[in-house]
């Protein structure tokens, strides 16, 4: 029960690793705000985690009020913000010469700008209480430029990187640390139709799974990680290593 009286706020909990990241943590004793824009989704995921405590939040993760309103909501319910894990995100593969202004804004609004809107909401409970994590989902894209990702997907997840590291450094001195996780290809309805090529080209030989981004989620989110914080924490089979 490494997360027992502790509260999580997952974005994109609805599915694939952000739903892995809810039953990781629920299984570890937090309460868990499932926030996703499918109601529906969100909902199943807190039935399943029955008879853990979890509520479902329907969220625009690019709207502030809809931010603003999430973490209003698991601070009343749980009484304290302990965790906030920045998964969620938007598949629109793009190259920059056919990248629109309006399509750039888009992904950049949900991974880019939803992250730092959420961490800005959370962080004054988190500085009041003297304790907090902050979890950010970057990706191997933001390292490489993408190879089927595209230029806005890989831009918004370098950013968050670079997002992390200032967050650690300005919350550090309250006891907050902040850390993200990035993922190569694993198994969801994102990689689906990539080529058994990229599969082929992972060390290991498999696809990842969204259990394996979460078991790395829940180190981070523990006192196993007590003394990490700034980092960023790769979990691709070896496809690249840096």
């Amino acid at each position: 029960m490494k997360l027992k009286g502790r509260s999580a706020i997952v974005t994109g909990g609805g599915r694939g690793i952000g739903r892995a990241i809810c039953e990781a943590f629920a299984a570890e004793g937090a309460g868990i705000a499932v926030v996703d824009l499918d109601q529906s989704s969100a909902e199943e995921v807190v039935h399943a985690l029955s008879p853990g405590d979890a509520i479902a939040i329907k969220a625009d993760i690019s709207n502030q009020s809809d931010i603003e309103r999430a973490v209003s909501e698991t601070k009343a319910h749980f009484g304290s913000v302990d965790i906030l894990v920045n998964n969620a995100g938007i598949a629109l593969f793009r190259s920059v010469e056919d990248c629109t202004i309006e399509e750039w804004d888009k992904v950049l609004d949900i991974q880019l700008k939803g992250p730092f809107l959420l961490a800005k909401a959370a962080m004054p409970h988190m500085k009041e209480q003297k304790s907090g994590v902050i979890i950010n989902m970057a990706s191997i894209a933001g390292k490489t430029g993408g190879i089927v990702a595209g230029a806005p997907y890989s831009v918004s997840k370098a950013g968050i990187d670079c997002l992390t590291k200032c967050l650690a450094r300005e919350l550090a001195a309250f006891g907050v640390r902040a850390n993200s996780i990035a993922p190569g290809i694993i198994d969801t309805q994102l990689t689906a139709n990539h080529p058994q090529s990229f599969v082929d080209a992972i060390p290991l030989g498999v696809k990842g799974q969204p259990a394996d981004v979460a078991a790395c989620a829940l180190f981070l989110a523990s006192d196993d990680s007590r003394h990490i914080t700034g980092e960023l924490i790769d979990v691709n089979g070896g496809l690249l290593m840096d």
